[in-house]
């Protein structure tokens, strides 16, 4: 249940950062772009897709060294949803340089706005839990 509580909430966040970014790049590449209902259902898709890179992570890590490779992955396989999704659905052309470095600097910033999230998150969650424990324990 608690993963599942986890993806939602990354899913939210993405969301609300892709919508946000969005915003941002039309205005640049495509200011005199019409969009249609469509682009709507694309975000929630790939935002959705992309929530599901936490499954790679587990529950207690072993090294520093072992959630730096998962830290990665993560990274690459946002890339590569939000990528190839956007080739797929012609948010951007493949051939115009300035058009992906945008995509792949967009990618770098809202995975890490989520990533500060998620860890102030579970940073208090754990805060809690530790005051919780004492409580318990001095009782």
């Amino acid at each position: 249940m608690k993963k599942l509580k986890d993806l939602f909430f990354v899913f939210v966040c993405v969301t609300t950062c892709v919508v946000f970014v969005t915003a941002v790049y039309i205005t640049i590449f495509w200011p005199q772009v019409s969009l249609g209902v469509e682009i709507l259902w694309q975000i929630l898709g790939v935002s959705f897709v992309s929530s599901f890179g936490i499954y790679i992570y587990t529950e207690k890590e072993r090294s520093s060294k072992s959630v730096l490779i998962r830290y990665i992955l993560h990274y690459i396989y946002t890339n590569a949803v939000v990528l190839g999704c956007g080739v797929w659905f012609g948010w951007f052309y493949a051939d115009n340089l300035a058009m992906v470095l945008a995509m792949v600097v967009v990618i770098a910033l809202v995975f890490l706005l989520v990533s500060v999230i998620v860890w102030n998150r579970n940073k208090k969650m754990a805060a809690l839990m530790n005051e919780r424990l004492k409580g318990y324990q001095q009782e």
